[in-house]
């Protein structure tokens, strides 16, 4: 049974318990020899590591992925709780439970229920029946329901990615109120399958990483691609609408900067991109915000990937 978590850690505590190594890397030291750079996950939060001695021949046990047992002193350093490692062997999967390593939101079920139903109100027919052969798939709703949306930005947990498209559902039947000229039902379902290639680009088990193919083509590509497919099963399907979808999917990055290979060219395309990047965020800056504030600060780090510090003064 595992008994210490990284949301419990302090300074001084002796490490004995089980963890997801994320990442591990084998740097060189000053003086010729190499130690070895880690990052430890359970369901409450990272904390990074360092070995010191034998760092090469640790480093060949195990992988990033594996679960492995950590023995070791958690100290300071630049301000944040790292662990100075003793030991870290990979264990069995019977010698540990995968609940205490994965967080699951305890919304998830809601977000699967409450998509669903504004997901069920579209009327035009043939995205009815495209998106029904997606939501009416057992193998894909199993899927689709662990993914996440991300590797560490926004919405990185089990689940993330149908929080992700729920909040996007939300925030665009309000936007669709307001500008009743945007295809409603095109919108939801570029929502519903604009990060259908996540499932494929990344793993989606006790840590996400890019597969592959995610590296080679990007989930733009490999989304499009199986929309595309699923389009050609459906007979008649209009080719207009085939052509505007796919658009969207390839559009929703935004900018070429982003990695979009187009850019928005439609009302919808372009909503459907301020939509993605509003949800996605909000939800990382939230997060950051809230990780802040328990740790007493009213300044987070510095964030080299928005490249500015976040405010999160105390309430």
């Amino acid at each position: 049974m595992k008994r210490q978590f990284v949301e419990t850690l302090q300074e001084g505590d002796r490490l004995n318990d089980y963890f997801v190594a994320v990442r591990k890397d084998l740097r060189d030291q000053q003086n010729g020899g190499k130690f070895l750079g880690m990052v430890f996950k359970d369901r409450t939060g990272e904390i990074g590591g360092v070995l010191w001695n034998n760092a090469a021949s640790v480093a060949q046990q195990f992988e990033a992925g594996d679960v492995v047992h950590v023995k070791g002193l958690v100290a300071t350093y630049q301000d944040r709780l790292q662990v100075r490692v003793e030991h870290v062997t990979p264990i069995r999967e019977a010698d540990y439970d995968k609940r205490d390593l994965v967080y699951v939101h305890p919304d998830a079920a809601q977000f699967v229920a409450r998509f669903r139903s504004i997901m069920d109100t579209l009327q035009e027919p043939c995205l009815v029946r495209l998106t029904r052969s997606f939501l009416d798939d057992p193998e894909f709703m199993s899927r689709f329901e662990a993914a996440s949306a991300g590797k560490r930005w926004h919405h990185e947990c089990r689940g993330g990615l149908v929080q992700h498209c729920y909040e996007m559902a939300r925030l665009a039947e309000v936007l669709c109120e307001l500008y009743p000229n945007i295809q409603r039902d095109l919108l939801l379902t570029g929502i519903l399958l604009h990060d259908i290639g996540k499932l494929d680009e990344m793993t989606h088990d006790l840590s996400v990483d890019y597969t592959t193919a995610g590296k080679l083509l990007g989930h733009l590509v490999i989304g499009a691609d199986i929309v595309r497919r699923k389009m050609d099963e459906i007979p008649d399907f209009p080719e207009t609408v085939r052509l505007h979808l796919l658009h969207c999917i390839l559009a929703h990055h935004g900018e070429y900067v982003n990695g979009s290979p187009v850019l928005p060219k439609t009302p919808e395309a372009v909503a459907l991109f301020h939509l993605d990047n509003l949800d996605a965020q909000a939800n990382a800056f939230t997060r950051i915000v809230e990780e802040t504030r328990q740790r007493g600060q009213n300044w987070s780090d510095y964030i080299s990937l928005i490249d500015r510090q976040l405010w999160a003064q105390q309430e």
